[in-house]
């Protein structure tokens, strides 16, 4: 448990962010909840980027928060492997990740291989992360859970190609 909360404050900090946003607005709360998942629409492949971020209490969104313009996060997927980076202003190496992932069951699991020093330090702790997977063409969520399977963040993205 101490691990799970340990990951989760180091997440939510690599990830802060402002209102500030040249991201699309329809990205609403509402686009993201209501996505509908089936086995056929869950084709991660491609490019996307992070547009906003949901915290969850007791399974329901507490809050929700836009990406940084500035601290763009980018995540690709290919046929078993992805990798993503963050632009960050003072260092532009400095958050990325990569390795293998599978979908099982609405479950997203990435198993990282590498990554920049920071997350080199996170692998130590864990060095695999499952979530909830919310898919659709153009959108994904990937929803962090805690110990007892609830809701805690989650990530949302849209395809950018």
């Amino acid at each position: 448990m101490k691990n799970t909360i340990l990951l989760s404050v180091i997440l939510l900090l690599l990830f802060s962010c402002n209102n500030n946003s040249d991201i699309n607005r329809e990205t609403s709360k509402k686009d993201f909840t209501e996505i509908k998942t089936d086995n056929k629409s869950k084709n991660l492949q491609g490019a996307w980027q992070l547009v906003s971020f949901y915290n969850y209490v007791n399974d329901k969104i507490k809050d929700s928060t836009i990406s940084n313009a500035n601290q763009k996060q980018i995540k690709l997927f290919t046929d078993g492997k992805f990798m993503w980076s963050k632009k960050r202003p003072a260092d532009s190496t400095e958050w990325f990740a990569f390795g293998k992932y599978n979908i099982n069951d609405n479950i997203l699991t990435e198993h990282v291989e590498y990554g920049s020093l920071t997350m080199d330090n996170i692998m130590k702790l864990r060095k695999t992360f499952e979530y909830e997977l919310i898919l659709s063409k153009n959108r994904f969520s990937q929803v962090e859970l805690d110990e007892n399977g609830s809701r805690i963040y989650s990530e949302n993205y849209i395809r950018l190609e």
